[in-house]
């Protein structure tokens, strides 16, 4: 069945038909990565179902304007937080919908703190940072995640 229209210029829900609510994260050269879409990074049990199943890596591709880049960032951070993983985020850039400039951040967030040691913008497009996936598995042994089982 397919969702109605979240919004205006917004059309995952169109473009998206409702998953069978199983999140599989996947294996590639020994590190977990788990796959979360724009919207899915409000919902924080989401990356928690990613933490039990042990991911190092949350991608996160979206499409958001740049002016509301500025509430996207903490969605992120509270995803890498709650995973206990890697947040990596890339953000569609260009003019799709009238009036909204699609230019917003991309970035990389770690996972004990949320600290994010790289964002890109309009004049930066690209970046390219070395992760350590057992930061992401050490992580998980501190607070909060830990209480999370």
């Amino acid at each position: 069945m397919n969702c109605p229209t979240t919004g205006p210029g917004y059309f995952e829900a169109r473009w998206y038909q409702r998953g069978n609510g199983r999140f599989q994260a996947v294996q590639v050269d020994g590190v977990r990565i788990g796959f979360m879409i724009c919207t899915d990074l409000w919902f924080t049990d989401r990356a928690r179902e990613y933490k039990n199943q042990g991911v190092d890596i949350l991608i996160c591709p979206r499409a958001t304007p740049a002016s509301k880049e500025d509430i996207w960032v903490p969605g992120g951070r509270a995803a890498a937080i709650v995973a206990g993983a890697f947040c990596l985020s890339s953000n569609f850039n260009g003019p799709n919908v009238p009036g909204e400039d699609f230019g917003g951040a991309g970035w990389v967030i770690e996972p004990e703190r949320g600290a994010v040691p790289g964002l890109t913008d309009q004049r930066q497009w690209l970046l390219t940072l070395n992760i350590d996936p057992e930061a992401a598995r050490a992580a998980k042994q501190s607070y909060p995640r830990y209480v999370m089982e």
